[in-house]
Order: C-alpha cells, then sequence, then structure tokens
C-alpha cells in the first residue's frame, strides 16, 4: 500500500459540509441526533436535510414534550412508527433547520456502557490471523471514548501505530433481556485502535479505550427501519481512498446473537451501546512492510447503507 496523500484544511471543512448532507443520498429513512443549540445540546429528528428539533416537534405532538435530547427518547416508551408517521404527516408545518449548518453532537449522551466485540468478521479473522472463538470476544470502552461526528482523535504522543475500525454499532432500548425488544436503533462507530499500546500486553485496554477513540454517529437509524442489520455494506474511507469494503452478512455473531448473548451476563439498558466489530480491511492486517499508520491530519470517513457517514480527524 502506497502512503496515501495527507489532505489540506480546506479539503477537510469541504468534506464537512459534503458529509452534512449525507442524508438526502441516503433515502428517506427518519432519523434522529444530537446537535448543539443555542442553550446547548438538543435532539431531533432528521429528514432528508432538514433537522426538526424535539422543541418544535412538541407543538404539534405532546410525544416530544418529554424528550429534550435523543437519550431521552431512546429511554422512553415511545413507538418509533408512530414518531415517524407524526413527522411524515406535520412536516409542513413545522419550522426546520438546514443541516448543514448544525454542529451535530455524539447521537448517545448517556451512555452506561460501552460494550465491543472483537474478531466479529470472518474475513478480518483471517487478515489478523485471528483464531474464530466459539464465543464472542468482549472488551469495553469508558464514557469519555466517546465523541461525535467532525470531532478529532487525539492521539497519545507515545501511541505510534494508530488504526482505523468502521463498524456498525447497536443502541439499546428499554431492555427486556432478548435482541427482539432491546435493540433501539444503529449508529455509525469507529473503533479507533492504538495497536503498539493495545498489544502491549495480553489485555487489549490501553489501545482501545483512550479518549476519543470512540467516534460515533452522526445520528441514529431505528431498528424499526433496519431490522437486525443484517446486509448493510460498511466501507472506510482514508482521505478519500476506500480501505476497508464489507458487509455486515460475514458478521460471525450477527445483531441479534450479540444482544442475546451480552443480555446473558450485563444489565442492559437505555442508551448502552455496543461496537459489533469490523469487517476486513484494517492496517494490521496487512503484510508489515506495507502498513502505513494513521497519522496527524488523516481525515477517516465510515460509511453504513441506510445511516450515512462519520467523518472524523486525527489530531
Amino acid at each position: 500500500m502506497k502512503p496515501v496523500k495527507n489532505r489540506s484544511m480546506k479539503s477537510y471543512l469541504l468534506n464537512l459540509d459534503t458529509q452534512r448532507s449525507y442524508s438526502s443520498r441516503e433515502g428517506e429513512h427518519l432519523k434522529i441526533l444530537n446537535f448543539l443549540d443555542k442553550d446547548g445540546p438538543a435532539g431531533g429528528v432528521l429528514l432528508g436535510d432538514t433537522l426538526y428539533p424535539f422543541a418544535e416537534l412538541s407543538k404539534i405532538s405532546d410525544v416530544f414534550k418529554s424528550f429534550q435530547i435523543t437519550d431521552d427518547v431512546i429511554a422512553s416508551n415511545a413507538d418509533q412508527n408512530d414518531i415517524d408517521m407524526i413527522v411524515e404527516e406535520s412536516k409542513s408545518k413545522l419550522r426546520g433547520r438546514p443541516i448543514a449548518t448544525t454542529k451535530i453532537l455524539a447521537p448517545v449522551l448517556r451512555s452506561g456502557k460501552i460494550l465491543c466485540i472483537g474478531v466479529n468478521y470472518m474475513e478480518h479473522a483471517k487478515e489478523s490471523r485471528q483464531k474464530v472463538m466459539e464465543h464472542p470476544t468482549i472488551f469495553c470502552k469508558f464514557q469519555d471514548s466517546i465523541i461525535g461526528n467532525m470531532d478529532d482523535i487525539t492521539v497519545p504522543k507515545d501511541a505510534k501505530q494508530i488504526d482505523y475500525e468502521g463498524e456498525l454499532v447497536v443502541i439499546i432500548g428499554r431492555s427486556s433481556g432478548t435482541a427482539e425488544s432491546s435493540i433501539f436503533g444503529y449508529t455509525i462507530g469507529n473503533d479507533v485502535s492504538a495497536r503498539d499500546l493495545q498489544f502491549r500486553t495480553s489485555q487489549w485496554l490501553l489501545g482501545k479505550a483512550l479518549p476519543t477513540f470512540a467516534p460515533i454517529g452522526p445520528v441514529i437509524v431505528g431498528k424499526n427501519e433496519l431490522g437486525f442489520a443484517r446486509d448493510l455494506q460498511i466501507i472506510t474511507r482514508v482521505n478519500g481512498t476506500v480501505r476497508q469494503n464489507g458487509n455486515t452478512s460475514d458478521m460471525i455473531f450477527d445483531v441479534r446473537a450479540i444482544v442475546d448473548y451480552l443480555s446473558g451476563y450485563f444489565n442492559l439498558g437505555p442508551g448502552d451501546i455496543i461496537f459489533t466489530g469490523t469487517p476486513e480491511g484494517v492496517i494490521l492486517g496487512l503484510p508489515e512492510n506495507e502498513r502505513v499508520w494513521l497519522k496527524h491530519g488523516d481525515v477517516i470517513d465510515v460509511s453504513i447503507t441506510g445511516i450515512g457517514t462519520l467523518t472524523n480527524r486525527i489530531n
């Protein structure tokens, strides 16, 4: 692999506008997100390229009056199909705002648990020369690992082998112990990994759970739209060059199996998130003489069918 050319700040800022208009190219799935309003974090519904804040939606339906941010929706008993119907039927009466001029925040702000599944794609297991396990490999990240779309990834000075892992992320709603009832929806994640720190010992935590090492976003798409996410394309680009191009159908443990398994050991609750593993194409999977690790200024885009694109830069 040839070293990629670093894009200029101008290109990065142009990419910001391009990525924020992803929704119109991803169909008309209704999505929810958090954004920075004048008084702080707020939530809203995104339809096409227009954001309808919960505060605006509360004017036409009591359903939205108790929602300040997306976490409130996730923890509620609100029916996703009802929300979709209300927005669709009332959007002509609402005052929306263009998403292109809105600062998007992480789609979950109060996550209790951030669980991650390692080596969960067959081809990724082969490229990383890892044994396919009988049970899922589990690790975790911390609350300060979470950042949102367009936020920078901060790397420790002594970490030299920085890698990307584009992933589908499951958002847990009001759990009753099974995947059928526990999954609220999905977002996009990047399981940023410092390989030199990850493999310093047999425990991966140091290289996986650092601050800013869990970008997620930009939006959440409900389970009512994507079901169990069995056939979604995941594409990761670095500075515009495709590095990963996989599909959730290659998962060793699919979404239903993962949630059912974790529910047997953890008390999953609203806002808990699960990184479900990455497809082949990571830097670690290349021959040593072809590995070009991420560096300052590199821009990573992770795109998933029906959800959109998550963009972050190495700082």
